[in-house]
């Protein structure tokens, strides 16, 4: 426990007379806080006890042992030893931890100081049931309790074609997720974290589905001045270095009325992934092979010099002699993935009179992640790859900046208190990322190779296959809320509010992988006409396609939300029995507008633009939708002894749907045209039954929380992308159900006078409980008697992408786990502790259903291929002490340099290991006044 730089907190109860001693005994500018409210230390005592405590503290104080500040390990004899009181407001009420029935994890201030934890990718170690699958920083969904049927984290177009996270992350009381990219916010000058699992959707609403990530600021103090300053160095084994700085201020400019806090962020992390040298050769394997017309077997005979057969098409197809293959010198270099975190947050606090008052802040963060963050078992020409290493032939990043201004009013009305938040967040990504191994996939050939035209004097050649994709996406999000809630004491205690928000995204992802010349007035053989987007349909103002673009998306999707939702609780007994019950509705207005332009069909096509492949006219699709309904909540709480409650919840969640980019028909199974791609997905529900107890024991030296829950998920989102079968555009359509059973449980506990322990853990069994297929919907299937009978009839001839009855969901662990150890002391003024920390990650897999393994022969045909990410486990370690005002920190985190992967993937069209951060040493000094 981090030593209190204030006062100390005491509640000292006589018993039999059950008062308390409440105040602040005054000394210069430091002083004793009494307050029950805030207790630190609880103690039963007989009265002489009481003030020989109180004496104890004083005298602390008098003889300077820690300037500013009592430390907390003065004052600790083991049997007045407690945990804190934690206080969250999850049901939108200011209440301990141990009074809220529901599943939650905090992070306190103190707690993330301590795991020397800043991001995401930091902390979600230490949150069983939480896991983070992501191609890099800010790049992937959040998944809790194994709600997950996978998907393509953070690759190109997912503001486009991917779901809406089930996952909610709030910056105070701003929602800013998106379609496969978390919002990594840094944790800087926060009061916690909260993370609330299970369904949220009645406080919370559609994006906490599964549940909510909420990042809580510490706001502006009228009565104290102020700062702190914290700056850190350290290595990366097998990488680069990396250092850290971050300062606060908190100043009262107009006493009791005006108060400003600012925090200011930089922070440099060194990369540990080495891009290698190597070639790219094109092989008779590469799946597109073909459209270089270079025959190397004949079905009669042997193929001419110039690569033809003289009986017409050829058996097997080679590689044209004339394709050169390719090195990625250029881009060569160790440790090409670091990445910065630069920021600022400004809050200022003003009271209007005693009743009312207002909160303005403004935040903006600039993230930059060069490079990749994932390793290749095999290097683009298959060659077998050390750990760490890639073979890139482009530079890659991603640059994710954001701002967000909010305000909040909040005051009384009589008896009654009233909120209304507002927030506005303008959030822009720039990603570009190497895709030169697309070469390999089923339709990039198309705009390299060209066969031989001996009349023209073209030989059969295939040109570079350097490819790359870039995108360009802008999130803007606004919402308002008004609550208005009951006093906390009274017996029969209600909130309810109304709720407006209007999110939208816009979307330009375009892939240069064109090396085949422009087609012009003079060019016209041997060429690929270039594409512009489709006249008529709704852009962005992105830049034009260039020369070298093969296919491009120009997307805008969104949704306004307008909700009202009200929850009350009856203390049937007071003190005892609590009966809750609430319920939202919810009222969708979704949209989608653009194009989707390839220019596959456009080769030989004449001058600019192409017109024999018009793109796809989202504008003329009409993709507009309604959602509406009520999700509800309802449980029992009960206390069966002042420090044990027990609760049992129900409660439902949901996340809207969405839109595809066309309804292309295919023949699956052998058959004609049977399946079209759905132009619209819908909502998928999640209820869940929760039984869970939060218990206190030996005099609050160890709490004990756990829950366990079943989660019914039903008419999952599901996305393909699956070139070979189903077209070569991802979509989504609803598919099974699951049903997930688990527990979890955590601890926190003070062994002795000086040793405290805390852990957690997550089991979870997921399964498919129905085996839905693709369904022929084809309407021309009615027109044609032989096969009207299989209109609407599942299409058992090929085989069912959704995974038979049982299969798990994805990114499920089975089990996670952690447990940490800290010991604290004081000598000669001194603070000092050592700690010792570890997490367990079972075994997933990355995707949900029967998306194969991998593809015939080793090639990369879609975006969804199935693997096993194994088992994994880390540990930490710390050292560091305190004096006056100023501390310092040495800590090891991963120290056994566990390399693992947390997700693989094949978004590149190679197999791609995102990996755990190496050990990382440092050192951390910080100034508190």
């Amino acid at each position: 426990m981090r030593p209190n730089r204030c006062c100390v907190y005491l509640r000292a109860i006589t018993p039999g007379s059950g008062d308390n001693i409440r105040g602040r005994i005054p000394y210069g500018r430091r002083s004793i806080c009494l307050e029950s409210e805030h207790r630190m230390f609880d103690a039963v005592t007989r009265n002489d006890q009481r003030y020989s405590l109180l004496a104890k503290a004083i005298a602390a104080i008098v003889a300077g042992s820690a300037p500013g500040f009592v430390s907390g390990a003065d004052l600790r004899p083991s049997d007045l030893d407690s945990v804190p009181t934690i206080t969250v407001t999850a049901q939108r009420r200011t209440q301990n931890l141990q009074d809220v029935p529901v599943a939650i994890q905090v992070l306190s201030a103190d707690t993330l100081s301590q795991l020397n934890t800043e991001t995401l990718s930091d902390f979600s170690r230490y949150l069983p049931n939480v896991t983070v699958p992501t191609n890099g920083p800010a790049q992937g969904y959040i998944y809790m309790r194994g709600l997950s049927a996978g998907g393509t984290a953070g690759t190109q177009s997912s503001g486009s074609t991917g779901g809406f996270p089930n996952v909610a992350v709030y910056l105070d009381d701003q929602s800013g997720q998106l379609p496969g990219r978390n919002l990594d916010i840094y944790a800087a000058d926060l009061e916690r974290i909260e993370v609330l699992e299970g369904p949220q959707g009645t406080l919370f609403g559609a994006g906490a589905q599964a549940g909510a990530i909420r990042y809580i600021t510490n706001k502006p103090k009228f009565d104290v001045t102020e700062g702190s300053a914290e700056a850190s160095y350290g290595t990366t084994a097998h990488g680069a270095d990396n250092s850290r700085a971050t300062a606060m201020i908190n100043l009262p400019l107009i006493s009791d009325t005006l108060a400003a806090r600012v925090v200011i962020y930089s922070d440099g992390r060194g990369g540990y992934i080495d891009n290698v040298g190597s070639a790219f050769t094109r092989r008779p394997t590469d799946l597109g092979i073909h459209f270089g017309h270079y025959a190397s077997a004949c079905s009669v005979g042997i193929p001419s010099a110039a690569g033809t057969c003289a009986t017409g098409e050829p058996t097997a197809f080679g590689v044209p002699p004339a394709s050169a293959p390719i090195n990625n010198a250029s881009t060569v270099g160790r440790a090409i993935n670091p990445v910065s975190y630069e920021g600022i947050r400004a809050s200022a606090h003003y009271k209007l009179n005693d009743d009312w008052e207002v909160l303005i802040q403004q935040s903006y963060q600039d993230m930059n992640a060069r490079g990749v963050f994932y390793q290749m078992p095999f290097g683009s020409n298959g060659q077998p790859l050390h750990s760490l290493q890639v073979t890139l032939f482009n530079p890659s990043g991603d640059r994710d900046k954001f701002e967000n201004t909010a305000w909040t009013v909040n005051g009384t009305v009589g008896a009654l208190r009233a909120v209304y938040s507002g927030s506005y967040l303008v959030r822009n990504v720039e990603q570009i990322q190497d895709y030169t191994n697309y070469a390999r996939g089923v339709y990039a050939d198309y705009y390299q190779c060209h066969g031989a035209q001996p009349n023209n004097g073209l030989s059969a050649t295939c040109y570079s296959p350097r490819s790359h994709w870039r995108e360009l996406e802008r999130n803007t999000h606004q919402s308002h809320e008004v609550r208005i809630s009951t006093p906390d004491s009274w017996r029969a205690r209600a909130i309810a509010g109304a709720f407006y928000e209007d999110f939208e995204i816009q979307d330009q992802t375009q892939w240069y992988f064109k090396s085949l010349p422009s087609c012009t007035g003079t060019v016209t053989t041997g060429c690929l006409t270039d594409v512009y987007p489709v006249p008529g349909t709704t852009t962005a103002g992105a830049p034009p396609p260039s020369g070298n673009t093969s296919f491009f998306e120009d997307i805008q999707r969104g949704y306004k939300q307008y909700a009202f939702f009200v929850s009350g609780d009856l203390d049937i007994v007071p003190k005892v029995l609590t009966a809750t019950l609430g319920t939202r509705y919810f009222h969708f207005t979704n949209f989608e507008t653009g194009s989707t332009v390839s220019g596959f069909g456009c080769y030989e096509a004449g001058p600019a633009p192409c017109t024999t492949e018009s793109g796809i006219n989202m504008n003329a699709e009409n993709l507009h939708s309604t959602d509406s309904g009520f999700k509800s909540r309802a449980n029992v709480t009960w206390h069966p002894a002042s420090d044990v409650l027990v609760y049992y919840t129900w409660s439902q969640g949901f996340r809207p749907g969405g839109f595809n980019q066309d309804s292309t028909c295919h023949a699956l199974g052998g058959a004609s045209n049977n399946f079209c791609t759905p132009l619209r997905y819908a909502s998928d529900s999640l209820t869940s039954n929760e039984f869970g107890w939060k218990t206190q024991f030996f005099g609050h030296r160890l709490q004990w929380n756990g829950a366990i829950y079943q989660e019914n998920w039903n008419n999952v989102q599901f996305g393909f992308f699956d070139p070979g079968q189903l077209g070569n555009l991802s979509f989504e359509t609803n598919g099974p159900n699951y049903r997930i059973r688990g527990a979890e449980t955590s601890f926190v506990a003070h062994i002795t006078e000086h040793l405290g322990a805390l852990g957690g853990a997550a089991w979870n069994s997921s399964s498919q409980t129905n085996s839905p297929y693709l369904t022929a919907n084809d309407p021309t299937l009615l027109l044609k008697s032989a096969t009207a009978q299989q209109y609407g009839k599942p299409i058992t001839a090929a085989q069912n992408p959704y995974g038979p009855l049982g299969s798990p969901s994805a990114n499920s662990p089975p089990l996670q786990f952690n447990l940490r150890l800290r010991y604290e002391m004081t000598f000669a003024g001194y603070h000092a502790f050592v700690q010792a920390g570890g997490t367990h990650t079972g075994h997933s897999f990355t995707q949900a259903g029967s998306n194969p393994p991998i593809s015939s022969g080793g090639a990369v045909n879609t975006t969804f291929l199935r693997f096993e990410d194994p088992a994994y486990s880390e540990f930490d370690v710390s050292a560091g002490f305190a004096k006056d005002a100023w501390d310092v920190q040495f800590f090891a985190q991963n120290v056994t340099d566990t390399i693992a992967s947390v997700f693989t993937s094949t978004g590149q069209f190679v197999v791609a290991e995102t990996v755990t951060r190496p050990r990382v040493l440092g050192i951390k000094v910080g100034y508190r006044f």
